[in-house]
């Protein structure tokens, strides 16, 4: 474990910080709510949804975040305009202190919700997620003229999965389809508050790099980092199928693995499946923090509980580092005043 020589700029969210030397504060921890077949969502073009049910979920963070210390991005996923309104109103309406990340697939939702947050102003809590490659002229446009000034930065370079290639996408610019760097972008945007994501991508495809930007984009920008980690579990194609059959099809009958692996404690073939896919969901995470990511995108917020242990004992490690290093934590709640 290590610090990184290169000083470290802390961006503040509503009084939440993010970055500096790994262990002077708590990771930040984005949940998604309102992806494709959530449950909470009834109507995905108006956003219509389970208001109580999504309420409760949002709850359980807060909770979390009493107890560890860790705080929270609410990751609002919206692939139509109208839908990103209702999202964004359901949730400046029931907690007015954490900021949100704007999430789409679709650019002219995520254009529109620019424009919103403006107009009822709530542009200082908002994230635009994400500038990339693919950004158009219109997001552009719509960024400029809005009063968002915070985005993910993302350095995703699809010709080039290496550190150098996601640098070259990242700073330099000229590929990934743009002139520009997406750090000049970011820029020309008025974006003041970039988090820099290094992109993780599947395992074969440059997972490496994914991990190994993290140490570039602190060591050379020195600029909060993070990544949303567990999609390379989600795209891990061997486990997929080896969670739905592959671990009980070498018994005929699933009774005799729970007889032997003791049922109980697992909780029945579910909660061996369950197990077997949340181990690596959790152990990327893990990586990520102590190579000095400062915001784990964990992914659906029900995967709330598992994420805040794993990153309270990490962040409770690199606490310790800190000092042993001639570091101080700067963070007046942090998971070691709270949990040691």
């Amino acid at each position: 474990m290590f610090m990184f020589e290169k000083e470290q700029t802390v961006l503040d969210f509503n009084g939440y910080k993010l970055g500096g030397q790994p262990g002077e504060y708590p990771r930040a921890l984005g949940a998604s709510i309102f992806y494709n077949k959530h449950e909470t969502v009834i109507d995905d073009h108006t956003g219509k949804i389970d208001k109580a049910k999504a309420e409760a979920l949002w709850n359980r963070c807060l909770e979390l975040y009493d107890t560890t210390g860790h705080w929270y991005f609410c990751q609002i996923i919206g692939e139509y305009p109208e839908a990103f309104e209702s999202y964004i109103d359901w949730f400046c309406g029931i907690d007015d202190q954490f900021p949100f990340l704007m999430d789409s697939s679709a650019p002219e939702a995520l254009a529109h919700a620019c424009k919103y947050v403006t107009d009822a102003g709530v542009a200082d809590r908002a994230v635009y997620n994400s500038i990339n490659g693919s950004i158009g002229p219109e997001n552009i446009e719509a960024l400029k003229n809005s009063d968002v000034n915070a985005a993910i930065v993302l350095a995703f370079n699809p010709g080039d999965p290496t550190v150098r290639g996601r640098e070259k996408v990242l700073a330099e610019g000229g590929v990934a389809g743009q002139e520009k760097s997406m750090i000049g972008i970011a820029e020309e945007c008025g974006i003041t508050r970039p988090i820099l994501d290094t992109a993780a991508t599947p395992l074969g495809l440059g997972s490496g790099g994914s991990f190994r930007e993290i140490l570039a984009c602190k060591a050379i920008h020195g600029l909060p980092t993070g990544g949303a980690y567990h999609n390379m579990t989600v795209s891990w194609t061997w486990l997929k199928r080896w969670r739905k059959s592959g671990i009980l099809d070498r018994y005929k009958d699933a009774g005799v693995l729970l007889e032997q692996m003791g049922h109980h404690h697992f909780g029945g073939v579910e909660g061996i499946r369950q197990a077997a896919w949340s181990s690596a969901d959790i152990g990327c995470n893990i990586m990520a923090a102590t190579l000095g990511a400062d915001l784990i995108m964990f992914g659906p917020i029900e995967n709330c509980e598992a994420t805040a242990t794993a990153m309270a004992f990490t962040d409770i490690v690199l606490a310790e580092t800190l000092r042993e290093l001639g570091g101080d934590i700067k963070a007046e709640i942090h998971p070691i005043n709270k949990l040691v």
